[in-house]
């Protein structure tokens, strides 16, 4: 005689999966928030985890297609994230709603 045991295991699915855009994430971040109070630039964006981002990927800020900077991600939550700036154009300042693209290696 068998006896069968079924657990059931509850996930949450993350955005880029359940909203039909694919099943990659979108590795892209929108600015919302620039801390320049303290000795080191920090920016915030409006995604994180579930858009790809993760502590230590680096990738760069743009407004429409001219980069504007370099930043690497330290803290980063499901829906959020934050990085230090790493470098900044000259006479370029970050603002609100700049976006961020992960810095990727493509083989081909």
């Amino acid at each position: 005689m068998f006896v069968l045991s079924v657990n059931a295991v509850s996930a949450s699915i993350p955005s880029f999966v359940d909203n039909g855009s694919g099943l990659y994430s979108s590795n892209k971040a929108q600015v919302v928030k620039i801390n320049e109070e303290a000795k080191i630039a920090v920016v915030y964006l409006d995604n994180g985890l579930d858009a790809g981002l993760d502590i230590g990927m680096t990738a760069s800020i743009y407004r429409g297609s001219d980069k504007i900077a370099s930043v690497i991600f330290v803290a980063t939550e499901q829906y959020q994230s934050a990085a230090l700036i790493l470098d900044l154009n000259p006479n370029q300042s970050i603002q609100a709603g700049d976006f961020v693209r992960l810095n990727t290696f493509r083989n081909s």
